[in-house]
């Protein structure tokens, strides 16, 4: 039995490491979405929001207000041209459509579902920064966890992967800890939008092997 188990986790490790990416996060968005589709308040929104307000400085005010451009539009926009530079050049057009198709689905969903829930953003301190749209799930964290996500997969055949994993995971949280600091989301906005962020680009990943591995159809003459 064990011999046998290990065979199966060998052969399948990607789709089973796939399949745990994706429903995980989907447990957790339907947990979270459930919670403010009936009006509950979650316990650690605000205690976690209050506790992060109680460190504030204006060295800290000016680095989160920078900071958190690089998971903003500009800043997803910036990177991502990088590295579409870098993936044409490569002639990597599969890891192309990962990148265009996760990220830019990504962008779409989170528009969608933020006009879905209509929920206010959070307002216990006057915010270090304006925002307009609706709060759940943060744009924010879904645009750097879905960009960070793609790049983890570029790169986890390499032999960075490890590196790649720790800068993705830094830069992801980071991004998310500056929307709570400046105070324009709840926790659970980020963690909704991380979790839809792994789904969508997993979903696109799984699309994008098939199409580099489906055996192109031949004509008889």
């Amino acid at each position: 039995m064990t011999q046998r188990l290990n065979t199966i986790l060998k052969k399948h490790h990607r789709l089973i490491i796939l399949a745990i990416l994706f429903w995980i996060p989907v447990v957790i968005f339907m947990k979270l979405a459930g919670e403010i589709i009936e009006k509950e308040p979650l316990p650690f929104d605000v205690p976690m929001m209050l506790a992060i307000h109680a460190h504030a400085t204006e060295w800290w005010n000016s680095f989160f207000i920078t900071f958190t451009n690089l998971g903003g539009v500009e800043g997803v926009l910036a990177i991502g041209a990088i590295i579409t530079v870098y993936l044409i050049v490569k002639k990597r057009y599969n890891d192309l459509f990962l990148l265009v198709g996760g990220v830019g689905g990504a962008a779409i969903a989170n528009a969608v579902l933020k006009l879905l829930f209509h929920r206010d953003r959070p307002s216990l301190w006057p915010r270090l920064v304006h925002e307009t749209s609706f709060s759940f799930p943060s744009g924010h964290a879904m645009a750097s966890a879905s960009l960070a996500t793609v790049i983890v997969l570029l790169f986890w055949q390499t032999r960075y992967r490890w590196w790649v994993v720790a800068a993705a995971g830094i830069y992801t949280i980071v991004i998310g800890f500056s929307r709570l600091y400046l105070g324009v989301h709840y926790p659970s906005d980020i963690l909704a939008g991380w979790s839809v962020s792994v789904v969508w680009v997993v979903l696109v990943a799984l699309i994008t092997s098939h199409l580099k591995y489906t055996p192109k159809s031949t004509s008889k003459s």
